[in-house]
């Protein structure tokens, strides 16, 4: 009998229709793969950055950069209003994170406490003499507070999206912190226009208007992060 030539013996096909299924669903998985959305972890940052840049694009297309606004970026008015903002961004991203993470879990008084610390002794030190009511009432207020919220929804949209590629659980919980989260990228994109430069009205209607948006999400989280 002639021996066969290892180099050109045949891999054998399945031998039932069930080694056939299974070879055609892993196939379909492998072509599948590439094409995977991206992971959680990868869309919340990616998210942040673009809720960023929108917020600018937002303020500065609807009622562009105050006059001096390159002048003023170092100044401590300035600072103080970027730093508030980070901070209440920074606490309201752990708690987005936590909210999207089962097991994981963040306390909101700990995570907001740094920027509700700074807020309040910057208001409670301030100086200016500058009123609650912003430099050019009765306006100053609607206008801060409805640019923030305008410039906040494509944040929100875009964290709303990110939150989706987790396993959010207490729905309007976690859009509410999306929507703070939101309130406050949109706030630290106002920066760039806004004239009133109180401490006093930065810790009152800033947070106001980023507590509109949290509201906004809360109220979207249950059909937005529905599984």
């Amino acid at each position: 009998m002639k021996a066969e030539d290892p180099m050109t013996t045949e891999i054998p096909a399945p031998r039932s229709r069930t080694d056939a299924l299974a070879c055609s669903l892993a196939q379909e998985a492998g072509a599948a793969a590439p094409q995977r959305p991206p992971s959680f972890a990868v869309a919340l940052p990616a998210a942040a950055a673009a809720a960023i840049m929108a917020a600018f694009g937002v303020v500065v297309a609807l009622v562009g950069p105050r006059p001096d606004f390159p002048s003023i970026i170092g100044e401590w008015i300035y600072i103080f209003k970027a730093a508030a903002m980070l901070l209440l961004a920074g606490g309201s991203y752990a708690l987005v994170r936590a909210a999207a993470i089962p097991g994981r879990s963040v306390k909101p008084a700990l995570a907001l406490a740094p920027a509700a610390l700074f807020l309040l002794v910057n208001a409670l030190a301030d100086r200016s003499g500058l009123p609650l009511s912003g430099v050019r009432p009765p306006l100053s207020v609607p206008l801060c507070v409805g640019m923030i919220v305008v410039a906040s929804l494509p944040a929100l949209a875009l964290f709303l999206a990110a939150m989706r590629r987790g396993a959010p659980t207490r729905l309007r919980r976690a859009g509410f912190f999306a929507g703070l989260l939101a309130g406050a990228t949109g706030a630290l994109g106002y920066t760039a226009a806004c004239v009133n430069d109180g401490a006093a009205f930065v810790a009152v209607w800033y947070v106001a208007a980023a507590l509109i948006v949290a509201g906004i999400g809360a109220a979207a989280g249950p059909r937005s992060l529905a599984w």
